[in-house]
């Protein structure tokens, strides 16, 4: 008979096999018995004491009906636990019957579906404390060709493709068996076909296969890795980035998967195994590797979609942006719902703007951007860009000298006011949630059902966290032609609502959500001054002059292997139509009068550069 958890739980993507799951390698490591609560439901669960006796000490809260929890350690019908889900002492002793009467059964977790399964490993995996993480400086990088030990499961871990054929198939079966993902019953044997590349823009990759002891349909056995880029050549300054001026992201990714693979609304490749070390910064994120471009079953799933190439896409774009908006609006008002988690546990795990105090967003009546100076070099350099060495690229408008003075005050506003606009767009807590962080076609994966109807997966979470859903909303949709944003971003943005409203959470004014998009598309302005050095030193100034269109493959295709220029030359465009096409002078003229009025604080002077 089936047991009545099955299919209780979302599957966060179909078994790899095509036959049943196989009896003897049940996946998931679990612990010796889970017992759940199905005794006090007229008095919201069953009392919980400090100790083994009867007698002891009383905890105030009760240990609720329908809970989860681990064995610790058994005496007679005495029960030492800890809690995986539901609510009440984290620990504590229970009575598993009293009278005859079962308070707490033992979970069939032989009859357990993958679903789950999977919810039982995420359950576990929220209710530990989390770690904490140390911000490092430079000297940390020194340390990048040694062997650590990781945060989450205090195992040495590999960090590239060599150290991963060095520590070979008996790594791979000790780390999934700590993460939950590999039965204690089985093991990995064999690790081949390891291949390395270069791709994206947050990190090298690493595909391989993997052979089991015992087969069993519900274990991939083609797998992904997400590794640092390597501290050498041309990933050098990517390396600095991503792993000393963004550090964090990394976490923000491991524990996407590793807490919530079973709770999001949406397909994400099945979890296997994430650390990172606080002493090295290197990090590992295995998991299940997609099939894009070909046919599993009745799904035939898209190729990998690049940013800022919607003209490779199989379908019109707003079959796709809508998509993410409406999976994206599900996350987000499943937050707000506590669907996902309870907040204040996310709350734990992630960066949470929730959690900022007034004081803390360094506002005041001076420059809360770069300074003065800085600003000025780099406007200057910004400015030429658009209106001499990539004119060709831009409405004619957006070169003018009328334009080109309007795009420097905006940004010289926006920068001044910097910390104010985070603020801002973080006040009103009911566009506060937790969601993706650049939910774009590139780190997603689509596909088509028998009926050719399109959905999706999600990929690469770093960034995941919880602030503004009005900031976030640019990330998202940034990489998309500025032509069809124009044209779609009201009823994206109401798509949005609606559907975040649906899912849990409160209703939002369609004005407020466009004008921090807006704010965060301006910001964002701001940020890619500092890039034109890096543009030409992708493509040199020299070759601009005969570059017409942005499919040029000297600026369309990636340059050693990173999108970064491509993205880099599409948003500075959407970045000046935006300030040219939505009367943006006029509405940040009357946001800083508005500010300034609720605030209490003087206007602040613009630069004039």
């Amino acid at each position: 008979p089936r047991s009545r958890h099955q299919g209780a739980f979302h599957s966060a993507f179909p078994s790899p096999g095509a036959g049943g799951r196989s009896a003897t390698a049940p996946a998931g490591t679990m612990p010796p018995v889970v017992w759940e609560v199905v005794g006090g439901v007229d008095k919201g669960g069953i009392l919980v004491r400090e100790g083994h006796s009867t007698t002891s000490k009383q905890l105030e809260d009760r240990l609720s009906t329908g809970a989860w929890v681990d064995e610790v350690e058994i005496k007679g019908d005495r029960l030492r636990y800890r809690r995986i889900t539901g609510s009440g002492p984290s620990e504590g002793w229970v009575s598993t019957a009293i009278t005859g009467k079962e308070l707490l059964v033992k979970l069939p977790l032989e009859g357990l579906d993958i679903a789950a399964r999977l919810e039982l490993r995420c359950a576990r995996e929220l209710a530990k404390p989390a770690p904490g993480w140390t911000p490092v400086g430079m000297e940390a990088l020194e340390k990048v060709d040694q062997v650590a030990t990781g945060i989450f499961y205090g195992l040495e871990f590999p960090w590239s493709a060599a150290t991963l054929e060095k520590m070979g198939p008996e790594w791979c079966t000790k780390a999934f068996h700590a993460a939950g993902t590999l039965p204690e019953s089985n093991k990995v044997v064999k690790i081949k076909d390891i291949k390395q590349h270069i791709g994206g823009g947050a990190g090298a990759k690493i595909i391989f296969d993997v052979e089991y002891a015992v087969h069993d349909d519900d274990l991939h056995t083609r797998l992904f890795a997400k590794i640092p880029w390597p501290l050498e050549g041309k990933t050098r300054s990517d390396r600095i980035s991503s792993s000393i001026m963004q550090q964090g992201m990394e976490l923000c990714e491991i524990n996407s998967s590793r807490l919530l693979e079973s709770r999001l609304p949406f397909p994400i490749p099945r979890y296997y195994f994430g650390d990172i070390s606080n002493e090295t910064t290197n990090f590992i994120i295995i998991t299940q590797r997609i099939s894009f471009d070909q046919r599993e079953g009745d799904k035939q799933f898209d190729p990998a979609y690049e940013k800022s190439r919607d003209w490779d896409l199989k379908g019109k774009p707003e079959e796709y942006y809508y998509l993410l908006l409406r999976v994206g609006a599900k996350m987000a008002g499943m937050y707000k719902a506590d669907a996902l988690a309870p907040k204040e546990v996310l709350g734990k795990f992630f960066p949470s703007s929730e959690q900022r105090a007034l004081d803390q967003w360094g506002m005041g009546p001076h420059n809360t951007g770069m300074s003065d100076k800085e600003f000025a070099a780099k406007i200057k350099i910004g400015a030429e860009f658009v209106e001499t060495t990539a004119k060709a690229l831009f409405p004619p408008a957006c070169s003018t000298p009328e334009f080109i003075s309007t795009y420097k005050k905006v940004l010289g506003t926006i920068n001044v006011y910097s910390a104010e606009i985070q603020y801002w767009c973080n006040r009103k807590p009911e566009y506060i949630a937790w969601s993706h962080g650049n939910l774009n076609v590139d780190n997603v994966f689509f596909w088509r059902d028998a009926e050719n109807v399109l959905d999706v997966g999600v990929l690469d979470w770093g960034g995941a966290g919880t602030s503004s859903m009005g900031w976030k909303l640019w990330w998202w949709l940034y990489g998309c032609e500025f032509d069809y944003l124009h044209e779609h971003i009201d009823g994206m943005l109401e798509h949005f609502i609606r559907i975040y409203k649906e899912s849990g959470g409160p209703d939002l004014e369609f004005e407020e959500l466009k004008w921090q998009f807006t704010l965060s598309a301006l910001a964002q302005g701001v940020g890619l001054l500092g890039a034109v050095p890096q543009i030409y030193g992708m493509c040199p100034k020299k070759e601009w002059p005969t570059i017409t269109d942005r499919k040029d493959r000297r600026i369309s295709e990636n340059i050693n292997g990173k999108n970064t220029l491509r993205i880099y030359v599409q948003t500075y465009i959407s970045v000046c139509r935006i300030i040219a096409e939505w009367d943006v002078p006029s509405k940040l003229d009357k946001w800083v009068e508005e500010f300034c009025k609720l605030s209490g604080m003087p206007p602040k002077p613009i630069p004039d550069v």
